[in-house]
């Protein structure tokens, strides 16, 4: 539930505000329902004191101990419906309690006795959380309901009058006085308040958000975002060279410098973007309704900008941007904030003025292989990761076919009882299956007809190209699965024509996982076929160019997975 309006309690929205959550429940009547059955309380203790107490014989104590229970019943019934009570509760409380501090001034025989500094109370209390005109109203209220009573009971001859007047004006005067004492008080401290708790989400320096600001946006962005499970993105932005920037011309240059960054951010974000810096020399950006795509997409554009702009100058300043998206990367802030830090530190090591996608199979898959992510496997890795995303952002036919088919690897391989190791390692492959492709031409990818013979050549020789991408050590059995995915068990396939059992299970598995999701896929020069005409294809060509025991795997893991999702 996302905070949906946050205003003032009285009708010229000032006083102590009100938010109204996206349930509908008033979050903050209910400490101030408390705050009067305390006051209210209170009140009965001290006037039962007065009862128990030696007292005038004016005292009606039967209806004055009937005055107090009731008053006690009253404030139970705030505080037990404190969450359910209405605003207008609230502002009718101060009213409540002056008609039951004149009751308790009419039963004690007394109008000027001691009960009625109790008219303290519902003032004090309508002043400090209500707004000007309801604190307004209350004065108002009390004079009416004091001053009828004072006439009341002592009676309307001329000099009646005159005491009456005289005690009437300064009672009342002293309570608004007191009242008005009390509003200042509170506007000071509410504009202290407003300026500490901005002060602790702002970077003094740029104006912008700090990290603490930031998060606090971003989560609740994530809060709005849930019911319809919208994309959100986080842009981590590391800049590199400010400490040089200092070194050479005063931190006062420094410092300009970072301003400047700031406003080049903000002026390249939408108006719905949130732009914060969150540490010394790093920003960040919350993107609403942004995918890890189009994020990177933005990330590209603003390096392009940053280039452009700080080596003109003859600069060393260089950026390093990390994208990351809810929910794919996170459902907490401050892990998404994390993954999009964790990306950009991947693309400072790698060399910085690059941008990088969040991946958490670095990690996993390298310490699936060797119970540790060392750090240089982890930037080749991370690498290769941004090119696989790069890949589908190219190919618009092909948009999350690395991830589909990794996906379908994931449940083919858990079909056939491989070790949970093996399977994350065959998940990351099918990840980087088509990581080749980044050497074709966008001409040759985007062709919606037959390809012509050296095209096809070009095509051909994509698993060579990705096996020359995947050379690093970390990723030896990825390299051999991705190469010879395109084999055929007949021998009829390439790079290199082996067949049978020369070709790796995870290259079976592979092979059988692309092909599915291909076929199932809308293309510009075909429409998608249905799960069951691919599957019947694959069937046809089982023994000869697709292992017939990972096409029954596949079947069994689907057909699991509907009747999972029918439950």
């Amino acid at each position: 539930m996302g905070l949906a309006i946050f205003e003032g309690s009285g009708s010229d929205g000032e006083g102590v505000g009100h938010a109204v959550m996206g349930d509908g429940v008033d979050r903050q009547v209910a400490p101030l329902a408390r705050a009067g059955a305390y006051v209210t309380l209170a009140g009965v203790g001290v006037g039962g004191l007065g009862i128990v107490l030696p007292h005038p014989s004016s005292f009606n104590e039967p209806a004055l101990i009937a005055l107090w229970l009731f008053s006690a019943l009253w404030a139970m019934f705030f505080l037990i419906y404190a969450e359910r009570l209405p605003m207008i509760a609230i502002r009718l409380a101060p009213a409540a309690g002056i008609l039951q501090v004149t009751a308790a001034v009419i039963f004690s025989g007394d109008a000027l006795g001691a009960y009625a500094t109790f008219y303290l109370w519902p003032c004090f209390y309508a002043f400090y959380f209500l707004s000007r005109t309801d604190s307004a109203l209350t004065v108002a209220f009390l004079g009416l309901c004091y001053g009828s009573t004072l006439i009341l009971m002592n009676g309307s001859d001329a000099a009646s009058v005159g005491d009456l007047t005289h005690q009437f004006v300064l009672t009342v005067g002293s309570l608004a006085i007191a009242g008005v004492m009390m509003l200042a008080l509170r506007d000071r401290v509410n504009a202290l308040w407003t300026r500490l708790s901005g002060a602790a989400r702002t970077d003094m320096l740029t104006g912008f958000r700090n990290k603490h600001g930031l998060v606090e946006v971003l989560a609740t962005e994530i809060e709005r975002a849930r019911p319809d499970a919208h994309r959100i993105g986080v842009l981590s932005v590391s800049v590199g060279g400010i400490g040089r920037v200092s070194k050479d011309h005063g931190h006062e240059a420094g410092d300009a410098v970072l301003k400047e960054i700031g406003r080049l951010l903000d002026e390249s974000t939408r108006r719905i973007d949130t732009v914060g810096r969150i540490d010394a020399h790093e920003f960040a950006v919350v993107l609403p309704e942004t995918d890890e795509h189009t994020g990177f997409l933005l990330a590209e554009q603003i390096l392009t900008r940053f280039r452009r702009t700080y080596r003109e100058r003859g600069t060393t300043l260089r950026a390093s941007l990390g994208v990351a998206s809810f929910p794919k990367h996170g459902v907490r802030a401050e892990d998404l904030m994390q993954a999009a830090e964790s990306a950009a530190q991947v693309a400072d090591t790698l060399g910085s003025d690059r941008a990088v996608v969040y991946s958490a199979d670095v990690d996993d898959a390298l310490a699936a292989e060797t119970g540790t992510a060392p750090k240089d496997g982890r930037m080749h890795l991370a690498t290769v990761l941004s090119l696989a995303e790069v890949l589908d952002l190219r190919d618009e036919a092909n948009a999350s076919h690395a991830a589909a088919v990794a996906g379908y690897c994931e449940m083919i391989g858990r079909e056939m009882g491989l070790p949970e190791q093996r399977v994350a390692r065959l998940r990351l492959a099918g990840m980087l299956h088509d990581i080749g492709k980044v050497g074709i031409a966008d001409s040759i990818l985007d062709k919606p007809g037959p390809l012509s013979p050296s095209e096809w050549d070009q095509v051909r020789r994509h698993p060579e190209m990705a096996a020359r991408i995947l050379a690093a050590r970390e990723l030896t059995d990825i390299r051999e699965w991705v190469l010879a995915r395109h084999e055929q068990l007949d021998g009829h396939g390439y790079p290199r024509g082996i067949s049978g059992e020369e070709i790796p299970l995870e290259a079976r598995i592979l092979a059988v996982a692309e092909s599915y999701d291909a076929m199932t896929s809308d293309r510009p020069y075909r429409a998608a076929r249905t799960p069951a005409e691919a599957i019947g294809e694959m069937g046809r060509y089982s023994g000869s160019q697709f292992d017939g025991a990972v096409v029954d795997a596949l079947v069994r893991a689907l057909d699991r997975a509907a009747a999972g999702s029918a439950a």
